[in-house]
């Protein structure tokens, strides 16, 4: 990464030259992350696009502060249904997707200077140092948590239809150093109180999006798929190194989609309530 010596009135610093690369920060109601997030990349990105979802704190202001481009999209209630607007608005070749409460950890921007000088590369995915209730725990299966965060612009598209789904690049993607000091930092649930809160709201997301997709409920269905995601957790990605934690971790993977697939199944209750099922009558 190139850079330069600049002279202030205190002392000589040295100056990092800007990559061609535009920040994607998706918001609501983000005031609290925002700046962490946007101090994180600012010195080394050439441009900062917010993709705003109706925020009503002080948001905008702080966005507006960091000259970056506001593009304003409606409340989908989480952030994929908006990526797309950001890479429409952004003028760098190269983009690089973050969340408010995310940060650039200090070495990913030598990683990212390397990287987006190969023109034989579309796209990076980049390891993601997940901070669940305050701790950080590498062997818990939330380690690397790879994701496509860095590509090109004009390659790539984000459907946005589903949560926690990414983009789409058109070309070679490779992965970044699986490094904690080059990766995307995640200040995820700070208690399971907060989890319990966010789960509920995006479940009902994922039994919206598997209705829409046809998906049935079944017995098979609710056994299944939480006792897969347990096992990914738990025993594939090897979290029950990590004792107690890893299993937290695995447990609430599981009532995660436990949950997505009895508000699936809740959806059939109008037309197929079950045995012996009565009626509540109408309040007059």
């Amino acid at each position: 990464m190139g850079g330069r010596f600049e002279v202030t009135a205190a002392h000589i610093v040295w100056a990092v030259d800007p990559l061609p690369i535009t920040l994607c920060v998706s918001t609501r109601n983000a005031a609290a992350h925002l700046p962490g997030c946007v101090e994180s990349v600012r010195d080394w990105v050439s441009e900062i696009v917010v993709v705003d979802m109706e925020s009503e704190d002080e948001t905008l202001d702080l966005a507006r502060s960091y000259g970056a481009r506001i593009v304003a999209v409606p409340n989908a209630g989480w952030a994929e249904p908006g990526r797309q607007a950001g890479i429409d608005a952004a003028t760098q070749p190269w983009i690089l997707v973050l969340d408010a409460d995310e940060r650039a950890a200090p070495g990913l921007a030598s990683v990212a200077a390397e990287l987006v000088g190969r023109e034989d590369l579309a796209g990076v995915q980049l390891a993601r140092q997940n901070f669940q209730f305050g701790w950080w725990v590498p062997a818990s299966g939330l380690w690397p948590d790879w994701q496509l965060r860095l590509f090109r612009r004009e390659r790539t598209t984000w459907s946005g239809t589903r949560t926690h789904v990414g983009p789409s690049v058109d070309g070679p993607v490779e992965h970044a150093p699986e490094r904690a000091d080059a990766a995307i930092v995640h200040n995820s649930f700070p208690s399971i109180s907060a989890w319990i809160s966010g789960a509920n709201r995006y479940t009902d997301l994922e039994a919206e999006r598997m209705a829409e997709a046809g998906r049935r409920p079944g017995l098979v269905r609710l056994f299944a798929v939480p006792g897969a995601r347990f096992a990914e957790l738990y025993i594939a990605k090897r979290g029950y190194r990590s004792g107690r934690y890893g299993l937290a971790v695995a447990l609430m993977s599981l009532v995660y989609w436990l949950m997505a697939e009895l508000k699936l199944w809740e959806r059939t209750l109008k037309d197929s309530p079950g045995r012996g099922a009565v009626r509540q009558a109408d309040e007059q």
